[in-house]
């Protein structure tokens, strides 16, 4: 049963007339009747009464011509929700973010995103970017925002933007008595730092930073989001690398200072199957390239 033999039998239904019925569906009336008749074989019971004169339905075919009405209407539905979904007008897409980034930028890449295609859902999952290359291999999601670079060359990473770190202190304490630091200056002062995992290579350069200016980093803690760097300094565990002033939670006991000189960047980009042409994706793409101009 195929959507031809759906198409005319309604014909048929409406207009009660094979040579009507045969030019509403543009074939011949021959085609017509072998059409119905195809049907009628298939379904294995009569669907019209046929006279020289008349076309009459039978009950069967009454309540066979309600339900055809509405398998076709199903049809078109079906296949205009497809292209849509093909086009990127619809659906949704699922995104990694890693927790930076999720304070960052995504909020303002998720709204210039929905000015784009409103009607496609985003489905967020927060990830660090190791797992996000894993994520993005296996199709679990279609994009995600990163800390670059990758290892995984079947992925495409494009830097959307870069902000210096800053540094969180404690009311009171002797470097909040300046404009600026520097990363000598942290020499020998117990340090809260997001884990490795969250940004490895990252992680490394701070770390490289600051032996470069002479000291190794003494690392207290561990910490993120954000907020928990913010509150382990408020509670005096240590001073806080805090990426840009998006992080810059206002918090009683706790004040900010920007690095002079050679400091790290928390850089993010947005990274994506080489090989997908998915509208929805280049829409993500193009909205994180506007979101991250802020960034800069």
């Amino acid at each position: 049963m195929d959507r031809s033999s759906l198409e005319c039998f309604v014909a048929l239904a409406e207009e009660l007339h094979f040579h009507r019925a045969a030019e509403r569906c543009h074939i011949s009336q021959p085609a017509m009747s072998q059409q119905i008749r195809k049907l009628e074989r298939q379904l294995g019971l009569r669907l019209a009464h046929r006279t020289k004169r008349t076309v009459s339905l039978t009950p069967a075919g009454e309540v066979f011509a309600v339900e055809a009405r509405k398998t076709l209407r199903q049809m078109d539905v079906a296949a205009e929700l497809a292209l849509r979904t093909a086009h990127g007008e619809i659906g949704q897409l699922t995104v990694g973010v890693t927790s930076p980034a999720l304070y960052v930028v995504f909020p303002e890449v998720a709204a210039r995103f929905r000015e784009r295609l409103p009607k496609v859902g985003l489905v967020v999952r927060e990830l660090t970017t190791a797992e996000q290359e894993r994520a993005l291999m296996h199709g679990d999601i279609d994009v995600g925002l990163v800390h670059p670079p990758l290892e995984e060359s079947a992925l495409a990473t494009e830097q959307i933007g870069r902000t210096a770190f800053q540094i969180a202190l404690p009311d009171g304490h002797e470097l909040a008595e300046r404009d600026e630091v520097r990363l000598s200056d942290l020499e020998g002062e117990p340090v809260v730092i997001f884990p490795r995992q969250i940004a490895p290579h990252l992680y490394d350069t701070v770390l490289l930073l600051c032996q470069n200016a002479g000291f190794s980093l003494k690392i207290a803690m561990e910490a993120h989001p954000a907020q928990s760097i913010i509150g382990l300094v408020a509670s005096g565990v240590g001073l806080g690398f805090i990426a840009s002033r998006t992080q810059r939670l206002a918090r009683d006991g706790v004040q900010y200072r920007p690095i002079s000189g050679p400091r790290p960047y928390l850089s993010i980009g947005v990274a994506y199957h080489a090989d997908s042409s998915a509208p929805a994706t280049r829409a993500f793409v193009a909205a994180a390239h506007v979101a991250g101009r802020d960034m800069r």
